[in-house]
């Protein structure tokens, strides 16, 4: 009796290899959902992490679109007593053309006695950069001897905006004009200074609005479409 009585605790103790297996199994699935919610997480952390980086650089672009515009015109030739004979290097034309995805003027942005011919341009695609639609500045010291518009065909541009959502179809290109008054300026498909009806357009502006639209390449993970970042606006005005 002694004997069978110990032998049935010795069968008794422990667990069996079925309820081992279904414990790895519960325990599996425990984890498995555990480290799915973690993936989520990171998922949309980098997410969120981009998403900030592109506002950043939206604000940043602002800021530096709306100095530089403010800047536009200066230093005017009126500053100079005898400003008739002055080379025109020395004095800034202001704004010289204006398009929904582009715009160009001169101005002194540095403040160290030197103009500058500023473009901001939007490029739709660029085989060398993957971040494109894109909105890039140029900035070149101005040539007295050549055209202010078509005179700087090898401008050297920096990408500011990466990932701008395409505009052909919106409401509002890149680049908005208005009067004075808050009317819209038409620029159709774009005006310069190089017509007479070009820059008479060109003298109604006294404001311009730059509209971006940013979208991240990163796919939400929850959507899993890409994520539009936002929409951000600046309206500058031409101080000179």
């Amino acid at each position: 009796m002694k004997r069978s009585a110990t032998s049935q605790k010795r069968g008794e103790a422990g667990f069996s290899l079925i309820e081992l297996g279904i414990s790895m199994l519960i325990l599996v699935i425990v984890m498995g959902a555990v480290f799915s919610q973690i993936n989520q997480i990171q998922k949309k952390t980098k997410v969120e992490s981009l998403k900030l980086d592109l506002t950043q650089e939206s604000r940043e672009f602002m800021d530096q679109f709306a100095r530089d515009l403010h800047m536009s015109g200066y230093p005017t030739s009126k500053m100079y007593q005898n400003f008739s004979g002055l080379p025109s290097s020395n004095y800034a034309l202001g704004l010289v053309m204006a398009k929904p995805s582009e715009l160009r003027f001169e101005a002194d942005i540095v403040g160290d006695g030197t103009v500058y011919s500023v473009s901001y341009k939007y490029f739709a695609s660029d085989v060398n950069d993957p971040n494109c639609p894109c909105v890039r500045r140029a900035v070149t010291p101005k040539d007295s001897t050549v055209n202010p518009v078509t005179g700087y065909p090898n401008a050297v541009y920096y990408t500011e905006i990466q990932n701008v959502i395409d505009p052909t179809g919106m409401a509002q290109g890149v680049f908005t004009y208005f009067q004075a008054s808050g009317d819209s300026v038409d620029v159709g498909s774009g005006v310069d200074i190089n017509s007479a009806a070009g820059q008479a357009t060109i003298q109604q502006i006294d404001a311009i609005k730059a509209n971006l639209n940013t979208r991240s390449l990163q796919f939400d993970p929850h959507t899993g479409q890409r994520t539009v970042v936002n929409s951000m606006a600046t309206i500058a005005e031409l101080e000179n």
